[in-house]
């Protein structure tokens, strides 16, 4: 088993990104090569699941979107005439040497429990992600994710599921 993992935001200082291998070269080359410059510039904000050391067993990505008029799902209470504010979950990640202990789930937990706390501060009311594969949209579905109707890739969250969700896992401090 890996040593203790704990949640940092990431750091190009701390973390060992040059060590992360999740199998995908496009979410590996992001991590070691563009994340520390996105966030720099306000337009992601990373978060890893790292030892001590600074060895990253994975990382999530968040930023601010909006879905269009024309991808809002019907029938959820949402204004359907207004761009609904979203939060993207625009990247997750698990290294190989971390993978099948289930630490993609605690990461998408983790970017949910963010999120949730960021839509009290500031309006958000969904989340949505565009899964890189079946084999990821399968994951987010397991996680009570929704396919939108404009992509099959392309899925959401309601808030208030996400917000239930982190307090299922969290109690009532989620």
């Amino acid at each position: 088993m890996p040593e203790e993992l704990r949640f940092e935001r990431f750091d190009k200082t701390r973390h060992k990104r040059e060590l992360f291998d999740c199998g995908e070269p496009g979410l590996n080359e992001y991590l070691k090569t563009r994340l520390n410059q996105q966030m720099k510039r306000g337009v992601t904000v990373g978060y890893v699941l790292a030892t001590k050391t600074g060895r990253i067993a994975g990382y999530v990505t968040l930023s601010n979107g909006e879905l269009p008029i024309g991808v809002i799902p019907e029938g959820q209470g949402f204004p359907v005439k207004l761009p609904l504010p979203s939060t993207l979950i625009g990247r997750l990640a698990v290294d190989r040497a971390f993978q099948g202990h289930g630490f993609g789930g605690d990461l998408l937990v983790h970017a949910l429990r963010v999120a949730v706390e960021t839509a009290e501060q500031v309006a958000s009311a969904v989340i949505e992600v565009d899964a890189l594969d079946d084999r990821a949209r399968r994951f987010y579905e397991h996680y009570g994710f929704a396919r939108l109707p404009d992509d099959e890739l392309h899925l959401y969250m309601p808030m208030a599921d996400a917000q239930a969700l982190v307090r299922k896992v969290f109690g009532s401090k989620g």
